[in-house]
């Protein structure tokens, strides 16, 4: 009996021994198989154009011609998302091609946004993109790389960011302040409903809706906007855009405010205003010029003082001074002027 035992007990271990070798090998060969295949894929990962995972990545699971509408508390759609493709990414994130992406605020004032392709995060409201993206509105319209839109729900309005290549195309002028143009008898009046064209640059800009389908822009670096009959390039400018409430067909809207700042320098009507601050009120047409202000005129000479006001109805600049800098007044070339009582 003990012989058996034994017998099979060495039966037994050897079973035992040849599993074992056979579950070794093939999880050896398995775990060796699969590090190859990642190290390879991390290879080739490395030298192969990012475009091509880029392209994959579209290429799981998704839904094709998505609209994705969002409601605000009011129970109004506040934006609504309109795709070729959309898939899942992490989280709340999705990779969008081609979004078409309608903002709406609660004055129902309807801006539309599109791009390539973007990351949208869909329960924050939020998105996010390097390539172009293209804005148009009734009032403006926009391009930049490097954006990223967010919704501000309590406030029913929407939030684009340029972070490169900022430009943006309003469909109003800005209204002089200096003086009033001068107007040719015979020269036909404008057109009411006439677009003009005022353009602004800047690396970085950044703007959002306001109230009564207004919009407020802020550009910062390198910035220089420009018209039919103004220039200003600065550092820093704030730009206040409000809905035209004529009564016209169309209503395009019109600038009403601009703020510079940071080596400030405007060209309107044939003078040339430099200061470190700006605040252009076009509605009302009036400007002030503060910290080492400056109006220069070719014909009337140059002006300079800590402020100077501008005054679009009488034409006029007032010259401001404080204890450490006076107004200071520089005629221009009088060699040519008979003054009166004076012989040659």
């Amino acid at each position: 009996m003990s012989f058996i035992f034994y017998q099979n007990c060495r039966c037994q271990y050897g079973l035992i021994l040849a599993f074992t070798f056979t579950f070794t090998f093939t999880f050896t060969f398995t775990l060796a198989l699969t590090f190859t295949f990642f190290l390879l894929f991390g290879i080739l990962g490395k030298f192969l154009p990012q475009s091509l995972f880029a392209e994959n990545t579209f290429s799981s699971e998704g839904a094709v011609d998505v609209t994705i509408p969002s409601f605000g508390p009011d129970g109004k759609i506040s934006w609504e998302l309109e795709a070729d493709e959309v898939v899942p990414a992490e989280s709340s994130q999705y990779f969008v091609k081609q979004p078409n992406l309608k903002m709406i605020t609660n004055d129902d004032a309807l801006t539309r946004a599109s791009s390539d392709v973007g990351i949208f995060d869909l329960s924050k409201g939020t998105a996010r993109g390097d390539t172009s993206l293209n804005v148009l509105s009734n009032v403006f319209q926009a391009s930049g790389n490097q954006w990223s839109w967010q919704e501000i729900s309590e406030k029913g309005s929407h939030q684009l960011t340029f972070a490169s290549d900022a430009y943006v195309y309003f469909k109003s002028e800005i209204e002089p302040v200096i003086a009033k143009p001068a107007v040719e008898k015979n020269s036909p009046a404008k057109k009411k409903n006439k677009i003009e064209k005022t353009v602004a640059n800047a690396d970085v800009m950044e703007f959002f809706a306001i109230k009564q389908g207004g919009y407020r822009f802020i550009l910062d670096g390198n910035v220089s906007i420009s018209g039919d009959s103004l220039e200003i390039k600065c550092m820093k400018m704030e730009i206040l855009v409000e809905q035209d409430q004529n009564k016209s067909e169309i209503s395009y809207g019109r600038i009403s405010e601009v703020r510079a700042s940071g080596n400030v320098r405007m060209k309107q009507l044939g003078r040339i205003c430099r200061a470190d601050n700006l605040i252009l009120d076009t509605t009302n047409g009036k400007g002030l010029l503060t910290g080492n202000a400056r109006v220069e005129d070719a014909e009337w000479g140059v002006v300079s003082g800590e402020k100077v006001e501008l005054d679009r109805e009488t034409g006029k600049a007032r010259v401001l001074g404080d204890k450490s800098a006076r107004p200071r007044l520089e005629l221009p070339n009088l060699g040519k002027i008979k003054l009166p009582g004076f012989k040659k």
